[in-house]
């Protein structure tokens, strides 16, 4: 069983050996990685966020993609009741919208809102326990 054991780790040793991990490919791997690639698109782009493209045709911009503007919503969770949830400042049940995002479901510690493809999930708000125990 021993013969066997060592045997298996020569065979792994040499064939970490075996790997062409020198200093010169290991240089040479570094620099094809650093060489300056070409671009595959055939038209000249000017791309000032990643989420809208430019293009400039006889001196008029086109932006061929703008992204929806989201508002950022702000959801507090204070409590959860006969399947109702009180969620910034009001009982809401599911089914029922809250600044564009549906409640999708009420859980006994949580509440899943959903919009198209975004779900938020609130929780309780964690807070500090004013009791403390203590060995005597």
């Amino acid at each position: 069983m021993e013969a066997m054991k060592l045997t298996m780790a020569m065979a792994l040793l040499l064939g970490t050996l075996h790997a062409e991990l020198s200093v010169a490919n290991i240089e040479k791997m570094v620099e094809d990685i650093k060489a300056k690639r070409t671009s595959k698109m055939k038209e000249d782009v000017n791309i000032t966020s990643p989420f809208i493209l430019v293009r400039q045709e006889d001196n008029s911009t086109i932006k061929t993609f703008e992204p929806a503007e989201v508002k950022p919503t702000q959801f507090t969770l204070g409590a959860i009741m006969n399947n109702a949830a009180f969620i910034n400042g009001s009982w809401h049940h599911e089914g029922e919208e809250i600044d564009g995002f549906r409640v999708e479901k009420i859980d006994q510690d949580k509440v899943t809102l959903k919009q198209a493809d975004h779900t938020v999930v609130l929780y309780f708000k964690k807070t500090k326990s004013i009791l403390t125990f203590s060995k005597e």
